[in-house]
């Protein structure tokens, strides 16, 4: 009788990772609300991106003086290595990036997770090294940092009414959906602000005219309802504003008479965009009332600028197919935590079968994962993605959102 043994060839140490850092001074907290300062690190794969390891975005507004520029912020924790190794990190230049903390020459602390801060001093790239024993030791592993100046985006928002058959809101019996969203200016203003925080590292800021137009009047299949299948060309050249982004408020995205698949109960799609590129003359988005997510309107933001980055138009969002019986969604072809903390993850909610049942297949996508990838329980992420990774169709996220911006029609 043969006698077999496994033997194990290779095995991978990974001493430290990087990874997002949600508090501004504690870097044992994992999870916390999208911040301008805290990017997400692209850190998929296996193989070296250059030197290896994640690659961090940080936006730089050169406009302001490079004493007053914010510290960006990312955790460093220790893999496979005692915490009382010495870690030292230096940038591999300074002409790009400075690191604020840990001070010039001094060690980190040793524990199991700590705090790097680092500020932008000129566009481009350099590495986040880490050293290890003193600061002039062997490097064990490195970041690099993308330094992105400003692409200003002009975003004009419209507040319409919209004039059709009074169709009943079940939340108000006997009462039909208002012609005009409820919302006021302040909230809309505060809503794209609060996107800039998604965007700002990546390079992109967006800004709100002062001016809300709430004077197009048109005339739809029901009052205060859009229907994303068959109006949304009809809405977007309402009061149009050429090169920039049009975003319209309105009560309702539903189509809820509709038979079969194509029938999209109310309170479901929160937003609605298509892109600059493939609809350069009527691109624009919608939002609605029920949603009060800046996520939301960032995310639809990113199907105008053109991501998910596929060219050959197989995925509608990262995680999806497109099915165009069912807007904004289809076949669910990928479900895992990077993938849930992409800006362009399809479902709102993470826990898949909470969503409404007019759409059951979503039920069996109910997994077992754990509901926070990172930015609060139950709430999805604001990654772009940096890096190409060779079978991914859906990368390079950033370098589109940029391109698109730089020459939106």
């Amino acid at each position: 009788m043969a006698i077999t043994k496994t033997v194990h060839k290779w095995e991978r140490i990974v001493p430290v990772r990087f990874a997002r850092a949600p508090h501004d001074t504690d870097p044992t907290i994992s999870s916390g609300t999208y911040d301008a300062n805290a990017p997400e690190p692209d850190d998929r794969g296996f193989l070296p991106h250059t030197f290896g390891g994640a690659v961090l975005p940080v936006g730089l507004d050169e406009a302001v003086a490079a004493a007053a520029r914010p510290e960006t912020r990312v955790r460093l924790i220790r893999m496979d290595m005692e915490n009382t190794g010495q870690l030292f990190v230096t940038s591999s230049n300074a002409g790009i990036f400075d690191i604020t903390l840990p001070a010039a020459g001094a060690a980190l602390p040793s524990t199991k997770e700590m705090m790097v801060k680092l500020r932008a001093v000129t566009s481009g790239t350099a590495n986040l090294e880490v050293h290890f024993g003193s600061i002039g030791g062997p490097i064990i592993h490195r970041m690099e940092v993308s330094v992105n100046p400003l692409i200003d985006v002009r975003v004009v928002a419209h507040v319409p009414t919209i004039n059709g058959a009074a169709f009943p809101n079940p939340a108000t019996p006997g009462v039909a959906f208002p012609a005009q969203s409820t919302r006021n200016n302040a909230s809309i203003q505060t809503m794209i602000s609060n996107a800039n925080l998604i965007y700002f590292p990546y390079g992109i800021r967006l800004n709100l005219d002062a001016a809300i137009d709430r004077v197009g009047v048109i005339a739809l299949t029901n009052q205060g309802m859009v229907d994303d299948l068959t109006e949304f060309n009809q809405m977007t050249t309402l009061n149009r504003v050429a090169s920039a982004i049009n975003a319209y408020f309105v009560p309702q995205i539903a189509n809820p008479t509709a038979p079969g698949n194509a029938n999209t109960p109310i309170n479901l799609v929160a937003g609605v965009a298509t892109s600059a590129i493939g609809s350069p003359t009527t691109y624009g988005l919608f939002i609605a009332d029920w949603t009060v997510s800046f996520q939301s309107i960032a995310h639809e933001i990113g199907h105008l600028f053109n991501i998910v980055n596929d060219p050959t138009n197989t995925f509608l969002h990262i995680n999806t197919t497109p099915d165009p019986a069912i807007p904004g969604t289809g076949r669910v072809n990928r479900f895992d935590t990077i993938s849930r903390r992409r800006l362009m993850w399809a479902f709102t909610g993470i826990r898949l079968g909470n969503n409404p049942p007019a759409e059951p297949n979503r039920a069996a996508h109910n997994l077992p994962f754990r509901d926070d990838v990172g930015y609060g329980n139950n709430q999805p992420g604001g990654m772009l993605t940096i890096k190409q990774l060779n079978n991914d169709k859906s990368d390079l996220e950033m370098a589109e959102v940029r391109r698109t911006a730089a020459r939106l029609p």
